[in-house]
């Protein structure tokens, strides 16, 4: 949750070993605030929102100008999805240490939309370029905060959304979306003693088991309005009507919300089969369907696959 009492985090790649690693400010969600509040900052505005970008003490040997650029391209994919910068103000804590990478994130919501976010010093344009982390934690921002026990919906949104958002802003190949759901996707699968998400605290069905739903969800609502909904139409209505994680709503409003947009009940009814029972998905044959596969390691589309056309049109080539 985005909230005072747990905070959505991402976590990072491309770090120097943990040996190297200073102990992390900031730690406190209330010094973030505070660090927002009065150190030296730049505004970067978007379409209905804007970014406060503190560099934390300075944050010493990092380059400023690429984490600028990084920052402009994380929010354009988010803005290019939803229409809008989700969140009227965002404030967004880069914090420097060692490494050449992006670590670790978290977002918070109770005092306003806000991320701590952690940056190697030796990062460079590369690194950059490659980081999903910021685009992943301005996805948490842009939904309601929602009960400790649907953070799989908040974490599978952001885990599936990121590259979507990413591929149809032309910042990441669409073969790499499939590939990360194709290896991804079954660690999220259920175990044998494993019941209904909700109040899941298993990693892999947090990220990819609520990732599999929404991937679900999307097909869902494409079958019900034959083609003429997707699941970014229901995300842009609870955007517009929470207003981004500093709003609290239950799994219910977020699933109302989102049918009445789409017209159908494709949300509900596949948030109450996930919720309470434990819903396994047949992956192999759902992939077949949308017409991915891997041979060698290789992605290749069948463009003639039963649900080829829902494949093109969540990434906007349909």
């Amino acid at each position: 949750m985005l909230n005072r009492r747990t905070a959505i985090i991402a976590l990072g790649f491309g770090l120097a070993g943990a040996s190297t690693l200073t102990a992390a400010p900031y730690d406190e969600p209330d010094e973030l605030y505070a660090a927002l509040r009065e150190q030296p900052g730049e505004r970067i505005l978007f379409p209905d929102g804007a970014i406060d970008l503190v560099f934390a003490d300075g944050a010493r040997g990092i380059d400023r100008a690429a984490i600028r650029a990084w920052v402009r391209e994380s929010a354009d994919a988010v803005t290019r999805y939803f229409g809008w910068f989700p969140v009227a103000q965002y404030g967004l804590l880069v914090i420097a240490q060692p490494g050449e990478g992006v670590g670790h994130a978290t977002t918070f919501g109770y005092g306003g939309s806000a991320t701590r976010i952690h940056v190697g010093t030796a990062a460079g344009a590369a690194a950059f370029e490659r980081d999903w982390v910021l685009v992943h934690e301005m996805f948490h921002a842009a939904l309601p905060d929602l009960p400790r026990r649907a953070l799989w919906l908040q974490e599978g949104n952001a885990t599936w959304l990121e590259p979507v958002a990413r591929v149809r802003a032309g910042y990441l190949p669409e073969a790499e979306l499939w590939r990360q759901a194709l290896i991804g996707m079954p660690r999220g699968e259920p175990g044998a003693r494993d019941g209904g998400m909700d109040g899941t605290r298993d990693h892999d069905r947090l990220y990819w088991g609520g990732a599999t739903f929404w991937l679900l969800v999307e097909i869902a609502i494409d079958a019900a309005s034959h083609g003429k909904h997707g699941l970014r139409d229901a995300m842009r209505t609870v955007n517009r009507q929470s207003g981004g994680n500093a709003t609290d709503w239950t799994p219910e409003q977020l699933m109302a919300a989102g049918d009445a947009a789409v017209g159908s009940e494709a949300l509900s009814k596949l948030y109450r089969h996930f919720a309470s029972g434990r819903a396994t998905t047949d992956l192999p044959a759902l992939f077949a369907r949308l017409g991915v596969s891997a041979p060698g390691g290789r992605i290749r589309f069948d463009e003639n696959a039963p649900l080829a056309g829902v494949r093109r049109r969540i990434v906007g080539r349909a």
